[in-house]
């Protein structure tokens, strides 16, 4: 949703939330990554998360759970669930690492391979239809910018840091708020 004012966000001098990348991409994938989800659930009865799984698995092979959890947009808390869903439904498999005990291996299954082969087509459609007005050129300069930016968000991570964390496990935000209300009263 754009600002009434401009045709396009205004990245060099931001003015609104609008102008800002992190909310317009979210909003870019709110839009486009409803489709998969409704893909996902209603086609073929996997949640997005656990499409990720596969897609990663069936693309770079085996892996340990840090690993495959690290490489898509899953928090690790999710990443266990997720993982033991799959494995219930037959689409991944996990394996001790020979010799050490500790250490597992994620891989996925026959039935994975045959819905990720099933499945990904329809993805492609999809980013296809979202690209179609871009030309050649214009795609590849796109993935090259996105590429630049995800090395940047990464870097930006590692050295932006709030000045007060969030307790996550004691209520977050909700609870700093509160104790911020009370404290200014």
């Amino acid at each position: 949703m754009q600002d009434s004012q401009s045709p396009y966000p205004n990245f060099k001098d931001p003015q609104s939330i609008f102008d800002l990348f992190n909310f317009v991409v979210y909003e870019f994938l709110s839009l486009s990554g409803s489709v998969v989800t409704r893909i996902c659930e209603g086609d073929i009865g996997i949640t997005r998360e656990e499409w990720q799984f596969v897609a990663m698995l069936a693309k770079l092979g085996e892996m340990s759970p840090s690993d495959l959890a690290s490489r898509t947009t899953i928090d690790r808390s999710q990443a266990s669930k997720t993982l033991r869903t799959l494995m219930a439904k037959g689409l991944v498999d996990r394996h001790k690492v020979k010799g050490d005990g500790r250490r597992a291996i994620i891989g996925i299954t026959q039935q994975g391979k045959a819905l990720y082969e099933k499945f990904f087509p329809k993805v492609v459609q999809l980013h296809n239809e979202i690209l179609q007005d871009l030309s050649d050129v214009q795609r590849d300069e796109l993935a090259k910018l996105m590429s630049a930016l995800h090395l940047r968000a990464k870097a930006a991570t590692e050295s932006f840091k709030p000045e007060h964390a969030s307790a996550r496990r004691k209520g977050g935000s909700k609870t700093q708020w509160q104790s911020k209300k009370m404290i200014d009263h």
